[in-house]
């Protein structure tokens, strides 16, 4: 007797370690859903981002997260279209795995809690919109109102332990502190 009828996992156009449990789930017929459509934020176009999930056969569902009504209708309206990804299509998918890789945060806090407070997901939120995004004033004014920043951290490793994206979590927080903490 079967017991599992659905399986819900991250798929993204960065993160693609699901394609294996879908495959396994189809030929189960065991339902796929699809969570962490924008990789916890880091991807900004919403539009490719879901394109690329509902093209896979392989996804029952998709859950992405919306704030309000326009951002309904554009997700419904991309979900819709189940015509074939365009080639233009596949160049921002590349652009945006090129610019992300698979070396961010999504934002899950696993990592907490730090030792010494660090609000590690915020850290890493701000530090995104300083560099992705060139909102550096707003990101810094917001980084800077924290608690406690990614200059304090004091290298314990616990939060690398907890984090199930295997994140260099002490090093990217070195960084951040490098780049804002001297802006």
């Amino acid at each position: 007797e079967d017991k599992i009828e659905t399986m819900m996992f991250p798929f993204n156009i960065v993160e693609s370690q699901g394609v294996e449990l879908m495959k396994e789930c189809t030929e189960k017929n065991i339902g796929f859903i699809c969570m962490k459509t924008l990789a916890g934020g880091a991807i900004d176009d919403a539009v490719t981002a879901l394109r690329f999930v509902v093209s896979n056969p392989g996804v029952t569902v998709v859950i992405p997260g919306m704030a309000d009504e326009a951002e309904i209708q554009q997700n419904v309206s991309a979900t819709a279209d189940t015509t074939p990804l365009t080639g233009a299509e596949q160049a921002k998918i590349a652009t945006i795995r090129g610019q992300l890789g698979t070396n961010f945060c999504r934002r899950c806090n696993y990592c907490a809690p730090c030792t010494v407070g660090i609000n590690i997901p915020s850290v890493f939120l701000f530090e995104g919109y300083f560099s992705r995004y060139n909102l550096k004033q707003w990101a810094v004014d917001r980084y800077s109102q924290l608690p406690k920043t990614a200059s304090d951290c004091v290298g314990c490793g616990a939060c690398e332990k907890r984090c199930p994206y295997q994140l260099p979590i002490r090093r990217m927080l070195e960084n951040v502190a490098q780049g804002m903490g001297k802006y």
